[in-house]
C-alpha cells in the first residue's frame, strides 16, 4: 500500500469514531523516521453562533461538542484506529500511530485550512526555491523556505510578506516583496506559534535564553499507540 492509499484507508477507518466524539479530522501525516510513524491529526469543528456542533458518543449519551480535544478522546481514537488497522492488515510494515490535536503550531493540509489565519505567521517548505514577486528585478535569490504573514488564501495559491523572527520571538519585516506560493509546489506549510520572551523587572527586554526560533511545539500529542507488528 501507498502513502497516498494508506493516508485515504486511515481516514476511512478514523472518521466514525471521530465524529461520534464531536471531532473533525484535520488531517494525517506520515512519515518515516527509522520506523514509520502515522499520525493522525484531530481538531474541533468550526462552529456557528446559532448553530452549536452536538456530539453522541459511543455509549449513545448526547451533547454538546467539546471545546478541544482532550487526552482521553485521543486516547479513545488510538485504540479504534489501532484495532482497525491491524484488522486490516493495512501498514506493511512495524510503525507507530499518534493521535494528537493540531497543537498551536498548526500543520495545513489545505488552502482551506490556512484562511481562518490570515494575518499570522506561516513558514513554509517548497520542492523547489522560488523568488518573490520582483524578486529577478531586485536580486533576491530564490528560496526553499520561506516565513511571513499570510496575507491571501487564493484558490490555488497563498501569499506571504516575508518577515524575520528573532531568537527572542521578535517579529520584523523583511525588505522584500510579497511571496505567492502556488499550493501544489509547497512540501509543508506550518503556522508559526511565536513566543516572544518576558520582559523581567529591571532588566532589558527579552533577557532570558531562548530557543532558536522562538518557535512552540509542533503540535500537542495526546494519544500514542505502542508499536504495531
Amino acid at each position: 500500500m501507498n502513502e497516498a492509499a494508506l493516508k485515504e484507508t486511515v481516514i476511512r477507518l478514523a472518521e466514525p469514531v471521530v465524529r461520534a466524539l464531536g471531532l473533525v479530522l484535520w488531517g494525517v501525516e506520515v512519515v518515516q523516521i527509522g520506523r514509520m510513524v502515522v499520525r493522525l491529526f484531530v481538531d474541533v469543528p468550526a462552529r456557528g453562533p446559532e448553530a452549536p456542533v452536538r456530539a453522541v458518543t459511543p455509549d449513545g449519551e448526547e451533547g454538546e461538542a467539546p471545546a478541544s480535544a482532550s487526552i482521553g478522546q485521543c486516547e479513545e481514537i488510538s485504540r479504534h484506529l489501532g484495532l482497525a488497522l491491524e484488522v486490516e492488515d493495512a501498514v506493511p510494515s512495524t510503525y507507530v500511530l499518534e493521535v494528537s490535536t493540531p497543537g498551536l503550531t498548526r500543520l495545513f493540509f489545505s488552502l482551506e485550512q490556512m484562511r481562518p489565519y490570515l494575518g499570522d505567521v506561516v513558514e513554509a517548505r517548497l520542492h523547489a526555491p522560488l523568488p518573490p514577486e520582483g524578486g529577478a528585478e531586485s536580486g533576491t535569490a530564490p528560496r526553499r523556505l520561506w516565513r511571513g504573514r499570510l496575507t491571501a488564501v487564493e484558490v490555488d495559491a497563498f501569499v506571504l510578506e516575508p518577515v524575520v523572527v528573532s531568537a527572542k520571538g521578535e517579529v520584523s519585516p523583511e525588505a522584500l516583496p510579497p511571496v505567492r506560493l502556488p499550493w501544489t509546489e509547497v512540501r509543508r506549510a506550518i503556522r508559526m506559534y511565536i513566543f516572544r520572551q518576558p520582559v523581567k523587572p529591571g532588566k532589558g527586554s527579552g533577557k532570558a535564553p531562548g530557543k532558536g526560533t522562538g518557535k512552540g511545539s509542533r503540535n500537542s500529542p495526546c494519544g500514542t499507540s505502542p508499536e504495531a507488528k
